[in-house]
């Protein structure tokens, strides 16, 4: 049997058209073209969804969310998920929420099998805008009672999300990766010293496989990553949590540096939090990549584990807790561990007991 091809679209003014006057039409189009093509995530259905996107006509939204919801009942169908991620986005690139409103004001339910593009696109929206009102806190609170993952976020959009959003508007976006002399020319040097390097010799690794699990996450599509714990016998010096101690640690991923480590450098919990965001999101250089709400979720699970704060500690806490621990970033460049090829990144972290220091590293190539 010869391969059946979807039917041929009409030519892009066409499109246009169908979505300005019959944008029924034009879903139905989308629709017949991924039944037909290999993989959902095909140039015919992208262009239903540019042009049922950009016009911000409830009809059109409309049709762009059945899409969306078709996208979700396909489930593993190759494609589904990346349409159902790219058209959220596309939603939530326009000026105003309103015309997506009415698609909220039905309760969430188990038997709905398009439930999940809901979900992904109210916190799409959460994140691009922040939702505090009727009916996003109604459907919030019915994703809760259903168990869904992306309920344990907030509606609410934190300023200090604001690198995590501004860093994944568009794909193909790579990791902060800098070489030593850009990293000191953008962020404030901390050199090692002797008393750092006696700290990091007397530290013990401290095993735990779930907090590894969940702080490694964002990073799990790259191409090599890690994360180690450890903990300081006494407190250290603010001045001497630097990448002398951190070369003395006796860590797999900072092998083979010498006693003064990589470069190191002081930043802020919303750097490390952008990074590991860009990391869930893009997939890196051969990964797949998620949908920016559950890009999201992983990244604040992940600090969460940095910073060993239980789950039920509300993410606003959070967030004040990042300010209380101490971030460095690192420019690693090429070693044992590090490609040095596309993206090399490494974070410390030290807690405000000054005694518990995480590190987490990336590397990837092509």
């Amino acid at each position: 049997m010869p391969e059946s091809r979807p039917p041929a679209l009409p030519n892009d003014a066409s499109l246009r058209v169908y979505a300005a006057t019959d944008p029924e039409r034009l879903h139905d189009l989308a629709v017949e073209q991924g039944h037909g093509a290999r993989d959902w995530y095909g140039p015919g259905v992208l262009k239903a969804v540019e042009f049922l996107t950009e016009r911000h006509t409830p009809a059109a939204t409309d049709q762009a969310v059945r899409l969306g919801e078709h996208a979700a009942r396909l489930g593993e169908a190759t494609g589904a998920a990346t349409l159902m991620a790219h058209l959220a986005q596309e939603l939530v690139g326009r000026p105003s929420s309103v015309a997506l409103r009415p698609h909220f004001e039905r309760p969430p339910s188990a038997d709905d099998t398009a439930l999940e593009f809901r979900a992904v696109l109210i916190h799409e929206m959460a994140l691009r805008w922040g939702l505090r009102d009727e009916p996003y806190l109604t459907f919030q609170q019915g994703l809760r009672a259903l168990g869904h993952p992306l309920s344990w976020l907030p509606l609410a959009s934190f300023q200090f999300e604001n690198a995590m959003r501004q860093r994944t508007w568009s794909r193909g976006v790579l990791l902060n990766s800098l070489r030593p002399e850009e990293l000191y020319a953008g962020y404030p040097a901390i050199p090692p010293t002797a008393a750092g390097g006696e700290a990091g010799r007397a530290a013990r690794r401290v095993p735990d496989e779930r907090r590894v699990g969940t702080a490694g996450a964002p990073l799990s599509e790259l191409g090599r990553h890690a994360v180690e714990f450890f903990t300081l016998p006494r407190p250290v010096e603010p001045a001497d949590f630097n990448s002398g101690l951190l070369a003395s640690l006796g860590s797999t991923c900072l092998a083979g540096y010498g006693p003064d480590g990589p470069a190191a450098a002081h930043t802020t919990a919303d750097d490390v939090a952008g990074d590991l965001m860009v990391a869930a999101y893009d997939g890196g250089m051969w990964g797949d990549g998620r949908p920016r709400a559950y890009a999201r979720l992983l990244t604040w699970r992940a600090m969460y584990a940095l910073m060993d704060l239980d789950p039920s500690v509300e993410l606003g806490d959070a967030v004040r807790a990042c300010a209380e621990h101490r971030w460095l970033r690192l420019a690693p460049g090429r070693s044992e561990f590090f490609f040095g090829d596309l993206s090399d990144v490494a974070f410390a972290v030290l807690d405000p007991t000054r005694t518990r220091v995480a590190l987490i590293a990336a590397t990837d190539t092509d």
